[in-house]
């Protein structure tokens, strides 16, 4: 059988559910080539997915409920990525119950495990194959840190706003905890759910507050999510974060904002 890219013993690219985290030992293997899930069987394919069950009836539901949709939210993530397709097709994808929420190897890995919830599989899915189409287009978005994860987050809420709420935590701890500048600041990894609490909120302001399309903001790309505001408007990152706060301190409630379920304050009224 043919397999998806593996990597070379990266440490692995997450998107994992706050509290939660993929051992060492589980992407130390993966990395290896071990990644067949014990128990795994075939449950459907696609024209872009190889979708797998663990055997468990939690797995046999989250595959079929990613065979259901995986297929159309593959066509809205390719038109947000200018109709680019990446290589090393299909996606060989694994309900894993040691997922935390969902992983592959490398950026470019078109193995992913995602956890046996059929109904968080496929929004955890598709924030995996944005990571994949992000590191084909090759623009600047960068899975493994800050301005990639939250990109792949938000879309991913885009397509499947059940699974938004469970991050809506990270953009109050962000908020709570100072507000440090993630959007000029690319340095915290995937793992930092406070970092990319805050990547949410910027590219919502983008999106929901200066109107910018999806397809308009992954266009626009660069190293730092700053980068992205300062290509679509042409201003100065740094005022850009000034004024994303300044607006977000308009909905500060004691040191917590009057947050949506969905994590998606905008526009908000100066």
């Amino acid at each position: 059988m043919l397999k998806g890219l593996f990597g070379d013993g990266s440490p692995g690219r997450v998107f994992v559910r706050p509290g939660t985290d993929v051992s060492a030992a589980v992407l130390q293997a993966h990395a290896r080539g071990h990644q067949q899930v014990p128990g795994s069987r075939l449950a459907g394919k696609t024209a872009n997915f190889v979708i797998f069950s663990d055997s468990t009836a939690a797995g046999d539901a989250a595959a079929q409920a990613m065979l259901k949709s995986a297929e159309d939210d593959y066509s809205a993530v390719q038109q947000w990525f200018g109709g680019l397709t990446p290589p090393h097709l299909p996606f060989y994808v694994y309900a894993d119950p040691d997922a935390g929420g969902a992983y592959h190897i490398t950026c470019a890995g078109t193995d992913v495990h995602v956890l046996p919830d059929p109904v968080m599989a496929p929004g955890f899915l598709v924030a995996e194959v944005v990571e994949v189409f992000q590191d084909a287009l090759g623009n600047g978005w960068d899975c493994g840190h800050t301005n990639g994860e939250s990109l792949s987050r938000v879309l991913a809420f885009d397509r499947h706003p059940e699974i938004a709420s469970d991050f809506t935590q990270t953009e109050q701890d962000w908020w709570s905890q100072g507000h440090q500048d993630y959007v000029n600041d690319n340095s915290a990894d995937d793992r930092n759910q406070v970092a990319s609490g805050c990547g949410d909120l910027f590219l919502y302001y983008l999106h929901g507050q200066l109107t910018f399309s999806w397809h308009d903001i992954v266009a626009a790309g660069g190293e730092t999510l700053g980068k992205a505001y300062q290509g679509l408007t042409g201003y100065d990152p740094a005022q850009g974060f000034t004024d994303f706060t300044t607006l977000l301190a308009g909905i500060d409630r004691g040191g917590s904002l009057a947050l949506p379920a969905s994590g998606d304050p905008f526009p908000i009224k100066p």
